[in-house]
């Protein structure tokens, strides 16, 4: 069973805009109550999905060109979504207790499995899930996402 990874790499994130000191939109927000869009609080949505990577001659060259494959293209900011990050998913052994990289390579062809940890403005959970897959989906053209956790955010 694949565990997250507590690695991970941010393929981008709007909360690291800086805004200018004289706006005073800041001043007519309650930062606490809701966030910029309107939207009460915000959901992580988990993704799993496995992603293939042709030419690869190590394991870690799998990982770094499948984290770099997918981080250009969810890399655009979605209308609702604040962040996106890009971890590695974690296999561990259950007899022995030790874990490793989801990974297979085979004949320089690999299948990396990777965790997708969108963070969304959303009314509840089930609508959290939609808006991730609506906002992620279409950049990751034919590529099966399965819902791991929605928890709220932070």
């Amino acid at each position: 069973m694949a565990e997250r990874s507590p690695k991970t790499a941010p393929a981008w994130n709007l909360n690291s805009t800086d805004q200018s000191e004289g706006d005073d939109r800041d001043d007519e927000r309650d930062h606490e109550s809701t966030t910029e869009n309107g939207f009460p609080g915000g959901y992580t949505v988990v993704l799993s999905f496995g992603w293939v990577v042709r030419g690869a001659e190590t394991g870690q060259d799998a990982i770094n060109i499948a984290v770099s494959e997918v981080g250009r293209r969810v890399g655009a900011p979605g209308e609702r979504t604040r962040s996106v990050d890009i971890s590695v998913q974690q296999i561990g052994c259950h007899s022995c207790g030790t874990g490793s990289e989801a990974l297979l390579l085979v004949s320089e062809t690999a299948l990396v499995g990777l965790f997708l940890e969108v963070v969304v403005d959303a009314e509840d959970p089930d609508t959290a899930e939609k808006i991730a897959r609506r906002e992620v989906g279409p950049h990751l053209d034919n590529t099966p996402l399965a819902s791991v956790d929605i928890t709220p955010a932070d």
